[in-house]
């Protein structure tokens, strides 16, 4: 099975002058495009936070950190408890507190929660970023911070989440909801697409940009590549009808990974799916 691309359209609603910006560009240097595009692919968007996530902001304890491994400050958050430790990834363009709901019911159970905001999201310091930078920095706090028992992660966190247990992270439970990509060339594609530019053309470069910076391909932390060597146990949350990253993602991912429990829903899409009650207690059995 192939699983289909992830949509980015939904968060680069471009403006027609940008689009016309990087063709000119592609016109007079395509170095110059390249990086454009680079920086553009590497700018989260910091969107408004609603009402209904107020209550996360006065229930956890807050704390600016700076990372080794980013070289950026970052927000923490914290609700110590005596059980179990859990540490929260959100994805692309998210915040912790998304998470809301999911966190106010494992916290009232006893566990001990941690959440991050990633570096240019949320409350952390305005940057951008990218999934190497990401997968260090999960490892980091999980070394400086942990052990924890579990690890819950949105859409693109639950990639850099798989990596960061690729490289030698370790948490007993897994629990990927919406995982956001399988393959990274198919989103370095579709991005380049939003600008009517030649997607396998650009891509590439932006592939070889990105490996001359980290010394290593995007491809190489494409799930596709390692999944099925991970062994930790596993839930898997998607939706049926989830637009921005499809759930052949999911189904392939548990077809790869041998520890993995698959629970599909419906009308949840990508992120209501993460405040939805019976997901909440589906996360916290597992757990």
């Amino acid at each position: 099975m192939e699983p289909r691309k992830v949509s980015v359209s939904a968060h680069y609603k471009l403006p027609w002058f940008l689009t016309s910006f990087v063709r000119i560009l592609d016109y007079g240097s395509k170095d110059l495009a390249t990086r454009f595009l680079w920086r553009i692919f590497c700018g989260p968007i910091k969107f408004k936070t609603p009402t209904r996530e107020s209550e996360f902001y006065k229930k956890t304890e807050q704390e600016r950190i700076q990372t080794k491994s980013t070289s950026k400050e970052i927000m923490l958050y914290r609700i110590p408890n005596d059980g179990h430790k859990i540490l929260f990834v959100h994805g692309w363009n998210g915040r912790s507190s998304q998470f809301y709901r999911i966190i106010e019911l494992l916290s009232n159970e006893g566990y001990d929660i941690t959440a991050i905001d990633l570096p240019g999201h949320g409350r952390s310091t305005r940057s951008t970023t990218n999934l190497p930078e990401i997968t260090d920095l999960i490892s980091e706090v999980t070394k400086s911070r942990g052990p924890y028992h579990g690890i819950v992660c949105h859409s693109f966190g639950g990639v850099a989440a798989l990596n960061a247990v690729r490289f030698g992270a370790t948490f007993e439970k897994l629990v990927l909801i919406s995982p956001g990509v399988y393959e990274i060339k198919p989103m370095f594609k579709t991005f380049v697409g939003l600008f009517g530019l030649d997607e396998e053309y650009y891509a590439q470069r932006m592939f070889d940009l990105a490996e001359s910076l980290f010394g290593a391909s995007p491809g190489e932390f494409g799930l596709d590549r390692f999944s099925k060597q991970i062994e930790t146990e596993t839930l898997i949350v998607h939706c049926e009808d989830d637009k921005e990253a499809m759930k052949e993602i999911a189904l392939t991912l548990h077809s790869d990974m041998k520890n993995s429990v698959l629970h599909l829903t419906e009308g949840l899409g990508h992120r209501r799916i993460l405040r939805d009650e019976k997901v909440a207690e589906k996360v916290m059995n597992f757990l």
